[in-house]
């Protein structure tokens, strides 16, 4: 009520509308996920204002804490985010503007939005604009602006949004046999989904035009894999399968099109017997070793239709110091891939933060349905990629 009487007694009657409440965070990226979840919003990018969520013409804008903000040294430590100012949008901006000169102090001038101190409280007035949303992120496509920029979140190119189309894309695959069983390689073709044309045009994503994904029916088996474009369009990927159940997982974006993952189930021949599923409730465990690392998983808010936080912290498994030389693998800190314990859903993403060389990388997937989960995540440290296996429940 205060801050309400506050903010009335500042603007002194002008024409505007509320258009902004600007925070600033320690995590602006996480806050960002938070409030989206919350407020079932957009995440976009305001041209000259900053990042944050859109609900309906209103946003939650969010900056990275200042220690030398009121409040940001207790907030950097793990406090809550503080409101640097709260901002108007006026059809009139030039009038506007000149109304509250008259009575505030300007603290930041620009050409399409002016910061004033009121006393109690800080005000922005922001020309009124509300172009619709022409750009997203590939990789998070509920990131979108009016504007071409840059991710927020994974630091991508932001692409043209395509005109909408119902339907999935498919994916055609030609399997190339083994010497004796199993597969040598394999054959993608992908397929509108109206006209059944071959896609040729396809956006880079994280350094490659294809991933590809390949499972086993019991969740053992895991490759991150990218076969190659050839001359007529389609993918070629020369690696051997033994016999068996696989489950295909194709990320790509068609240049025309939005981000896909494409399933497809095959039979690498010679099984001599039905494979088994998974044991999800014999392997479950927060904690795995490999290569002298140990990756210990935090999982928390694992709902349906919720945004999850999982959280990885790698340390030394023989010393137990904390590793902080990780690289960048495919234009990432880390990647994860979820897939149910029933194949029926998988999930590949990538941190919320743009850089980290560790200890801890997050990733907040949205969980698509109750069940087991097998959860891969790779980071890559002297040249080498690193994958670490996990199990968890969700919904339950």
């Amino acid at each position: 009520m205060i801050l309400l009487l506050a903010l009335a007694a500042a603007i002194h009657g002008a024409p505007v509308r509320f258009h902004h409440a600007h925070y600033r965070v320690g995590d602006p990226a996480g806050a960002m996920s938070e409030a989206a979840a919350r407020l079932n919003g957009t995440r976009t990018i305001v041209s000259g204002l900053g990042v944050g969520v859109r609900t309906g013409n209103t946003y939650v804008l969010f900056d990275r804490l200042d220690e030398r903000d009121e409040g940001g040294a207790e907030a950097s430590e793990g406090g809550g985010p503080v409101l640097h100012h709260v901002g108007f949008a006026a059809a009139d901006f030039d009038a506007v503007v000149a109304r509250l000169t008259a009575v505030h102090s300007v603290v930041a001038r620009g050409s399409e939005s002016v910061l004033f101190d009121a006393g109690t409280v800080r005000i922005e007035i922001v020309r009124e604009t509300d172009a619709p949303e022409a750009f997203w992120c590939p990789m998070h496509p509920d990131v979108r602006t009016p504007v071409a920029g840059k991710c927020p979140v994974c630091a991508m190119d932001l692409v043209a949004i395509p005109p909408t189309r119902i339907g999935e894309y498919k994916l055609d695959v030609a399997l190339r046999r083994g010497p004796r069983v199993g597969v040598s390689g394999l054959r993608l073709t992908v397929r509108e989904p109206h006209t059944n044309n071959r896609v040729t045009d396809f956006a880079i994503v994280h350094e490659k035009t294809f991933h590809l994904f390949i499972v086993s029916r019991d969740l053992e088996y895991f490759r991150h894999l990218h076969p190659e474009q050839q001359a007529d369009g389609s993918f070629a990927l020369k690696h051997p399968l033994p016999p068996g159940e696989f489950m295909l997982l194709a990320d790509f974006l068609p240049r025309d099109g939005s981000p896909q993952m494409v399933q497809r189930a095959i039979m690498s021949p010679g099984l001599a017997r039905i494979q088994p599923g998974p044991t999800p409730a014999a392997t479950r465990s927060p904690v795995v070793l490999v290569e002298g690392i140990r990756f210990t998983l935090t999982a928390e808010d694992l709902k349906p239709g919720r945004q999850a936080c999982l959280t990885v912290r790698l340390t030394d498994a023989r010393t137990g110091e904390a590793i902080t030389d990780l690289e960048p693998f495919l234009g990432a800190p880390a990647h994860i891939l979820m897939v149910r314990a029933d194949l029926g859903d998988a999930v590949h993403g990538h941190p919320e933060e743009s850089a980290t060389a560790g200890p801890s990388v997050s990733f907040h997937p949205l969980i698509p349905a109750d069940g087991d989960y097998k959860v891969w995540i790779q980071v890559q440290r002297s040249g080498r990629v690193i994958t670490a296996p996990f199990w968890l429940r969700t919904g339950r």
